[in-house]
């Protein structure tokens, strides 16, 4: 699903977060925070989540969570 970035600054595909994104977002907001409609960016290098229908609620990943682009070959 696309939705406009506002760390990339322009549309890209989302998706829902997994397991580790979601227990890395409550280690940092609290065991009691809902994840379950947390959807990330999918850009390479770009860490950004949000909620499905507002950016309001948005925050980055940790690092970890980092994908960079494959290496040409």
């Amino acid at each position: 699903m696309r939705k406009a970035c506002p760390t990339c600054g322009t549309w890209q595909e989302f998706q829902k977060l997994n397991d580790a994104e979601k227990a890395a977002v409550r280690a940092v907001k609290g065991d009691r925070h809902y994840v379950h409609d947390l959807w990330r960016c999918t850009a390479d290098g770009c860490l950004w989540y949000q909620p499905w229908h507002h950016t309001r609620g948005g925050d980055l990943l940790p690092e970890r969570f980092r994908k960079e682009a494959a290496a040409p070959e």
